[in-house]
């Protein structure tokens, strides 16, 4: 991208020191936004090999123009982060999996029309906030819940085939072919649904591995009223209220929403598969799950927020895993929003065409 490299940490250890001109920058994504498709004044034809000689050329051919704000005087050094950015950094050499259009599919099954509001997608995006408490009192139907993680499903639903590849939306958009990370979910007000701890296994190939890696005493058995094509399992019943917030660092939205969550990746074996470089990209996978539980929530009516804060160890003495098979990596909750009247809120993207707050 052309931008100024950051100053070696290399030998200078932990510490506080002035803040650099420009601060370090890792880009992960580079986004090409273009109109698609042909109509009766424009055909678009595009030059998908010049345009990716064009991006390499892009640190001799771009100018740094403007100076970045300032966020503090002082810099914190914290080398770990710049050694661990440095290991897991994709060789060029390596190239990801090729993405084939024709092998896409545009949508999941519905199971549960009722449980939407009469929003249009654009309503729903606009309208998408992280809730910063939840009421503790909310309940959503079991069609909805099961709505909802039919939608998390990596390879859509109404197929024969077993859940694993990437082919539904938003997930095909992922370079690596199939799924790595499941949901472990802790159930508390979800009507016709007993409390407890379920597991939405998104790479079915994984489910012996799975079962083997986890508690011998699980259940793993579908719930009542479960879609046959969605691989939702109930581990064992009881309130998990409690552990859900002991577990997200003692935070109260982890256990007063209508279920929260830990997400799980098969961890070792996909970085001894692919290489170390996967590490972040599974961090990729956990980002789009999770923004696809923040839109089916506003869809309902209801809200979700992502849990940065929470400990990985205890999750993992709960589930039983004992190695680095599968690795929790982050954590999330759906539920009734407590709306914060300090603050302020404004329509999104205003403009002269813009109708929707």
């Amino acid at each position: 991208m052309g931008l100024p490299h950051f100053p070696s940490f290399e030998g200078k250890g932990k510490g506080k020191g002035k803040l650099p001109e420009v601060e370090s920058e890792h880009p992960d994504c580079l986004l090409l936004v273009f109109p698609n498709g042909t109509s009766r004044d424009i055909i678009i034809d595009l030059d998908y090999l010049g345009i990716s000689s064009a991006i390499r050329d892009f640190p001799t051919s771009l100018d740094w123009i403007g100076k970045p704000n300032e966020l503090s005087k002082e810099h914190f050094c914290w080398d770990i982060i710049y050694k661990t950015a440095k290991a897991v950094e994709k060789p060029p050499s390596i190239s990801t999996t090729s993405i084939d259009a024709s092998s896409f599919r545009s949508s999941s099954a519905l199971f549960s029309q009722g449980s939407y509001h009469e929003l249009t997608a654009r309503q729903v995006v606009r309208k998408r906030r992280s809730a910063v408490d939840m009421d503790a009192v909310t309940f959503i139907d079991k069609s909805a819940f099961y709505q909802i993680l039919m939608h998390c499903l990596p390879s859509g639903s109404g197929q024969p085939q077993r859940q694993g590849d990437q082919l539904a939306l938003p997930f095909r958009a992922l370079p690596w072919d199939s799924a790595e990370v499941h949901l472990a979910l802790f159930v508390h007000r979800v009507s016709g649904l007993p409390k407890g701890l379920y597991f939405l296994v998104r790479n079915e190939d994984h489910l012996s591995h799975l079962k083997t890696a986890t508690r011998p005493d699980f259940e793993w058995k579908k719930p009542d009223g479960c879609p046959d094509d969605l691989p939702l399992y109930k581990l064992t019943d009881g309130d998990c209220q409690k552990l859900a917030k002991g577990l997200s660092c003692h935070q109260d939205i982890a256990g007063d929403g209508c279920f929260s969550l830990g997400m799980i990746a098969r961890f070792e074996p996909a970085l001894r598969e692919k290489g170390s470089w996967m590490y972040p990209r599974l961090f990729w996978e956990t980002g789009v799950v999770g923004q696809v539980l923040y839109l089916e929530a506003q869809a309902m009516g209801i809200s979700a927020t992502g849990i940065g804060c929470y400990f990985d160890d205890p999750v993992h003495e709960i589930l039983g895993i004992n190695d680095s098979s599968f690795q929790s990596l982050y954590h999330f909750t759906v539920g009734g929003p407590v709306v914060d009247k300090r603050i302020m809120t404004l329509p999104a993207y205003p403009g002269p065409t813009t109708t929707d707050a």
